[in-house]
């Protein structure tokens, strides 16, 4: 079947992003500055400490349906 090797292959690719992504995480929480991350609806700065600072509450999430086409307005 033809998908399979189309499936493996965005299998594959989903582990390398997702591990990418770890790494990068990591290096830039032990980065001085830490990471900016929303946590429960607050956006906090994040040390390598454990430590965070609560920055603001942040909007809910909007959500937004797959199947329709969004514009933006200039």
């Amino acid at each position: 079947m033809m998908t399979e090797p189309v499936d493996m292959v965005n299998s594959r690719i989903e582990r390398l992003a997702s591990k990418a992504f770890r790494a990068a995480y990591k290096e830039a929480l032990a980065s001085e500055g830490g990471v900016t991350a929303v946590v429960d609806g607050v956006l906090y700065q994040i040390y390598s400490d454990g430590s965070r600072k609560k920055i603001k509450k942040v909007a809910e999430r909007i959500k937004v349906d797959p199947k329709k086409t969004y514009s933006l307005k200039a």
